[in-house]
């Protein structure tokens, strides 16, 4: 199944904490593992006032996606949070 993980800050954390986390962090080998195994399917940047990651990621179960994502660097920091969706089947033209 399909699943979007919204990453929020963490209570306590700052934008500019987070920032200076993705200016000076650049993707883990264990987070482009994840890409190349298409566990993560896509990812985006976020922009504006709140900085973080979105990604999309394939998992069996949303146990699994949490761990996945509760595996990143980020999270186990304490910089920030996810929230996990389910998404359903895209639809194609």
């Amino acid at each position: 199944m399909r699943y979007m993980a919204n990453s929020r800050p963490a209570k306590g954390v700052t934008p500019e904490q987070l920032s200076q986390f993705f200016d000076e962090n650049s993707f883990s080998a264990a987070a482009w593992d994840l890409i190349r195994h298409r566990v993560v399917v896509e990812y985006a940047l976020k922009v504006g006032d709140v900085p973080g990651v979105v990604l999309f990621l394939d998992a069996d179960s949303s146990d699994q996606a949490a761990e996945v994502v509760n595996g990143l660097s980020a999270v186990q920091r304490g910089l920030v949070t996810f929230e996990l969706d389910p998404l359903g089947k895209a639809m194609r033209r």
